[in-house]
């Protein structure tokens, strides 16, 4: 009996980033969605769709709690419909041990409106999101009406292979990444998801931001590639909307018979098992004699390129 899934997707503009803006955009989109002729039963949004700040937060970077305010709002659009639901991300604001952390956060929600889950960026795109801290967890949810596995990260996640093949490997069928991508990084970026896709023999749904965001612009362009890699699906550069319908069980045939029939990437894996002997001890590897540590934040990145004569004539 085959499977198919029905997925909504919404790739909106992002100029405004308060919560009470995005709610209600959310809200028109969903509804949107919903009285189309082929009804989605989980719908995914871009990275930050949720927002940073409730109005009236000066410094625009105050977030909300996960469970809280933002995500009991989400909760009823979710049960409402009675969908799954993965609206994008939002800032989230946590207290520990006496100290605000900030976590890039996807929640996500069952038919019922309950949370099942959320999703903390792993990596973080420094250092740009120097006030970002990086989650440590991996996340998958079943699809259990129609067992099916989705597996969950979040824009520059997707440059680290090893993010989307632990998800394959915990049985992820379907990877879905929300983002931010911006305009420059178009044509670099475009062969990743068909990349990630092709490898872990999965569904990969990019979800691209369009339009003006701090002062940049996104370039949209959201794409659904199939397990074989082959783009099924690609937006413009404009906010968009649609529902499209995918057969799970290609996954399922990639992985048992090979991709086209041929390439077993996920059994040969198993077999091959490669030795990995930096995975646990990345410190240690050659490469890291000969390059510096990461950029700590925007203006040591500046200062090095000014050293460097990389940049050294604006002000």
């Amino acid at each position: 009996m085959s499977r198919y899934l029905n997925v909504g997707m919404i790739q909106s503009a992002g100029t405004s980033m308060d919560f009470e803006t995005c709610l209600a955009r959310i809200h028109r989109d969903v509804d949107n969605l919903m009285i189309q002729m082929n009804k989605p039963e989980l719908i995914v949004g871009v990275e930050m769709a949720i927002g940073r700040f409730w109005s009236g937060d000066e410094t625009e970077i105050g977030g909300d709690p996960i469970p809280g305010k933002v995500t009991e709002e989400l909760s009823k659009i979710a049960k409402q419909y009675g969908i799954y639901f993965i609206p994008g991300s939002m800032l989230e604001v946590k207290e520990s041990n006496g100290e605000t952390l900030r976590y890039n956060s996807i929640p996500i929600f069952n038919p019922q409106g309950e949370l099942i889950d959320v999703y903390r960026k792993m990596c973080p795109y420094y250092p740009v999101e120097d006030i970002i801290t990086p989650g440590r967890e991996y996340c998958t949810f079943d699809i259990k009406e129609k067992d099916i596995k989705i597996g969950v990260l979040n824009c520059h996640d997707w440059c680290f292979p090893e993010i989307s093949r632990n998800l394959a490997l915990m049985g992820a069928e379907v990877l879905i990444k929300p983002a931010i991508d911006p305009e420059g990084l178009y044509e670099i970026c475009k062969s990743i998801p068909r990349v990630r896709a092709l490898e872990n023999q999965a569904y990969f749904i990019s979800m691209n931001m369009t339009g003006e965001y701090l002062g940049s612009y996104a370039y949209g362009h959201s794409v659904v590639c199939g397990p074989d890699g082959m783009v099924l699906y690609e937006a413009g550069s404009t906010p968009a909307s649609l529902t499209m319908t995918l057969d799970i069980d290609r996954v399922r045939d990639a992985r048992r018979y090979g991709t086209c029939y041929t390439d077993q990437f996920l059994r040969q894996l198993k077999f091959f098992n490669p030795p990995m002997p930096y995975a646990n001890n990345w410190a240690d590897a050659p490469v890291y004699k000969t390059i510096p540590d990461h950029d700590k934040d925007c203006a040591s990145r500046e200062a090095d390129f000014r050293e460097n004569k990389i940049m050294n004539i604006c002000k």
